[in-house]
């Protein structure tokens, strides 16, 4: 199977499961907003904005590192049959890294949370949450360990088995009237089972156990400390929104805002799994100083997430509120209006995050890094200014603003270094045919949603075809998956 063949099967596979994992998660988003109402769903809206800001440290980049290190290890095997840092030493050093340091920060999330002018139910809420993060963050290691390996369906089973889990619990605990923290707790045992199936999944290629080489820790977080102070900037434009907007208004506006983010959160979780197939490649392409091979690879990667970035964005421009009221009801009606500027955020960080990694596989992560700093000190002004003035309004037009900066900022990066900037053609093309779709779906808006989804995606890659966007040997050369 070559190369273009794998990636494409891995990437079919995700996007099937994923889509699985997207019904699941909306099933049981759906749920808790139904249940918890917009009051609780707003402290949950608070506990993990919360949260997820400490996770991003516990990660530190070492997703990105892990990758980068599993593919030299692949080069040391070829050059030596008994290379030092095998695919084992590795991965096991990074788990025993991230483990050790993901008990810490998330013990310390906790302790912090007790200083902040929160209720006690937002901080009990943090306590509870944290233990499912810390989880996710080993789940993030042993993710990039099968990306590697282009085994993305063990990803994908262990996401939908952990979702499943969650699920249960969730209609168990609803219909036996459990309170609040019962809602919570179950992530836990959702995140638990995942890992528990990729940590025994592992065992033909890798048996994982700690070991530890603090040298070779210490070599590890010189090269990511950029990285993850990268990411903890990253994060902070990305959750400061909810928590500023938990300072000024009540919590019912939060769990109103917080209800539209979510979707954003799952929606942005999509393309790392995309990248993860790929940026594995870039890094050795790049080592070659193959920089036509490498424009490429960087030229298809563009044109598949603006496909499915144009699609999704025109879609959500009209089809937002019903979204909404279908996944909780018509307490969150308002939420679909805000999703309607979100979905302009998504669509930009979607094909900002594959310049954004790019410039990591370059090697130019201290350089970005004064990117990120640029844009969370305008984010962060931006959010102070304006969410007081206009609540949940003025946090998601600042999102999108900030977004638009990052992208600007991480492709003039990967323009400096290389010289790449994406032929827009292909861009042009899907934009027409998601104009197609959007004034369809605006003459149609009043059928059922369902329909109108897949009428959507119909007339999107009709209209793509039509417009030569996309030809009969693009789609045999997608599907023929014959070694």
């Amino acid at each position: 199977m070559t190369l273009t063949q794998a990636v494409t099967k891995n990437t079919i596979i995700q996007t099937i499961g994923r889509f699985l994992s997207l019904l699941l998660g909306v099933l049981i988003v759906s749920l808790m907003m139904r249940y918890l109402g917009p009051e609780e769903y707003g402290y949950y809206s608070t506990s993990i904005a919360f949260l997820q800001t400490i996770g991003i440290i516990a990660d530190f980049g070492l997703y990105l590192i892990t990758l980068k290190y599993l593919g030299k290890a692949d080069t040391q095997m070829r050059k030596s049959a008994s290379a030092e840092r095998s695919e084992a030493y590795v991965m096991q050093n990074v788990f025993t890294l991230r483990f050790f340091s993901a008990l810490f920060f998330y013990t310390l999330a906790f302790i912090i949370s007790l200083f902040f002018p929160y209720p006690l139910i937002v901080k009990l809420g943090v306590l509870i949450l944290s233990l499912a993060m810390f989880f996710n963050t080993l789940i993030q290691t042993l993710s990039a360990f099968y990306q590697k390996k282009m085994r993305t369906e063990k990803i994908v089973f262990g996401e939908i088995i952990g979702r499943l889990v969650l699920l249960i619990l969730i209609i168990l605990f609803v219909k036996l009237k459990f309170g609040f923290y019962w809602i919570l707790a179950t992530f836990i045992f959702g995140s638990g089972f995942n890992f528990l199936f990729l940590w025994l999944s592992t065992k033909p290629w890798v048996v994982l156990k700690f070991k530890f080489d603090f040298n070779f820790w210490l070599e590890i977080l010189k090269q990511t400390w950029p990285i993850g102070l990268a990411i903890l900037l990253n994060a902070v434009y990305f959750k400061a929104d909810t928590l500023i907007l938990s300072f000024y208004y009540p919590v019912i506006e939060v769990g109103i805002y917080g209800a539209c983010y979510r979707v954003f959160e799952v929606l942005v979780s999509l393309p790392p799994l995309f990248l993860g197939l790929v940026l594995p490649k870039i890094s050795e392409v790049w080592t070659t100083n193959n920089l036509e091979r490498l424009k490429n690879f960087l030229q298809k990667s563009f044109d598949f997430l603006v496909m499915v970035t144009l699609l999704m964005v025109f879609s959500t421009l009209v089809l937002g509120p019903k979204i909404m009221e279908l996944i909780g009801g018509p307490e969150f009606i308002r939420s679909g209006e805000i999703l309607r500027v979100i979905i302009l955020a998504t669509g930009i960080l979607f094909v900002a995050e594959l310049f954004k990694q790019t410039a990591i596989c370059l090697n130019q992560q201290k350089f970005i890094l004064w990117f990120y700093l640029i844009t969370t000190i305008f984010a962060l002004i931006g959010y102070f200014v304006f969410i007081p003035k206009y609540s949940y309004w003025g946090a998601a037009w600042m999102t999108v603003a900030a977004e638009t900066l990052m992208f600007i900022f991480s492709l003039f990066v990967v323009w400096q270094k290389i010289k790449f900037f994406p032929n827009l053609i292909f861009f042009w093309k899907s934009f027409q045919a998601g104009l197609v779709v959007f004034f369809l779906l605006l003459f149609l808006q009043n059928w059922n949603l369902f329909i109108l989804i897949a009428l959507a995606t119909l007339v999107y890659f009709f209209s793509l075809y039509l417009l030569g966007g996309i030809d009969k040997t693009t789609i045999q050369a997608i599907f023929k998956l014959k070694s």
